[in-house]
C-alpha cells in the first residue's frame, strides 16, 4: 500500500484512528541524510496535507536527539535534526501535548468543511495548527450555521479504513479533492465522522469530536479562521 509505506519505513499513525495515538516506539535507524534520521517505521506526522510535521525527540542510550520536524523527501521520510549522531535504534517519542492538539484542531477542520460544503461552500486550502487553523471558501459570503458551533457538543465517533483507489465511490468523496492525490498512491486512507463527514485524509485525528473542547470561528473575506480556547 504505496500510502503506508516508502523507503523511509511504515507510517504507524495511519493504522486506524489508534494509530493517532502511539506516544513512542522503538525503531531503527536505516539512515542520516539531508539532515535527517530515515527509520524503519514512524508514529510522526510528517509535514503536508494541511497539516504540520510533528516534533519530538529520538532517544538511544544516553543520547537525547531532539526532531524539531519531519518532512518527505523522495520516497524517504525524514526526522529531521540539527545532531547527527551514529546510531543503530532507538525509541523515537513524539511531542504528545503539541500533537494531541493538532489532532484536534484536523477534527474540527474536517467537521466544519462537512458543515460548510453541506451549504454549498466549497474547502479550496486547508491548514491547520496546534491553535490556529483556516479554510480558504469559494465564497466570500460565509456563513457557518449553529450546527459549526457545536461540534465539540455532539460526541461523534471517527475511524480510519483504507480503500483502493478504484473502488472510491466519487459521491461520498464529492467534498474532496482527490485531484491532488499523487496517481502512484494505489489506497486511499479514508477518515469518516460518524453522521457528518467522509474525508480522504492522511493526517491524524481524535477518537471522537466531543475531545475537541472549546473553540472559536471566525469569517473574515473568504476564509474560517478557527481555534481552541
Amino acid at each position: 500500500m504505496k500510502h503506508l509505506l516508502s523507503d523511509g519505513g511504515k507510517l504507524l499513525y495511519l493504522q486506524g484512528i489508534e494509530g493517532s495515538y502511539l506516544k513512542e516506539i522503538d525503531v531503527k535507524v536505516l539512515g542520516y541524510e539531508n539532515g535527517g534520521y530515515i527509520l524503519d517505521k514512524t508514529i510522526m506526522h510528517y509535514q503536508g496535507g494541511g497539516q504540520p510535521g510533528d516534533r519530538g525527540v529520538l532517544i538511544s542510550g544516553n543520547q537525547k536527539i531532539p526532531i524539531y520536524n519531519v518532512r518527505k523527501r523522495g520516497k524517504n521520510v525524514l526526522h529531521l535534526s540539527s545532531v547527527e549522531a551514529s546510531i543503530d535504534g532507538g525509541t523515537l517519542i513524539v511531542d504528545w501535548e503539541r500533537r494531541y492538539k493538532i489532532m484536534k484542531m484536523h477534527t474540527l477542520q474536517h467537521a466544519i468543511s462537512a458543515v460548510m460544503f453541506s451549504d454549498g461552500y466549497g474547502s479550496l486550502v486547508t491548514e491547520v495548527f496546534p491553535a490556529y487553523g483556516f479554510i480558504e471558501s469559494n465564497s466570500g459570503d460565509i456563513k457557518i450555521r449553529d450546527e459549526g458551533y457545536g461540534i465539540n457538543k455532539v460526541a461523534r465517533n471517527l475511524r480510519r479504513y483504507d480503500v483502493k483507489r478504484e473502488d472510491l465511490d466519487p459521491r461520498v468523496m464529492a467534498r474532496c479533492n482527490l485531484d491532488k492525490l499523487p496517481k502512484s498512491i494505489t489506497e486511499v486512507s479514508v477518515v469518516e465522522i460518524d453522521g457528518l463527514d467522509v474525508c480522504a485524509c492522511a493526517g491524524t485525528h481524535v477518537k471522537n469530536t466531543s475531545e475537541i473542547g472549546d473553540y472559536w470561528i471566525r469569517t473574515p473575506g473568504k476564509r474560517v479562521e478557527f481555534g481552541l480556547f
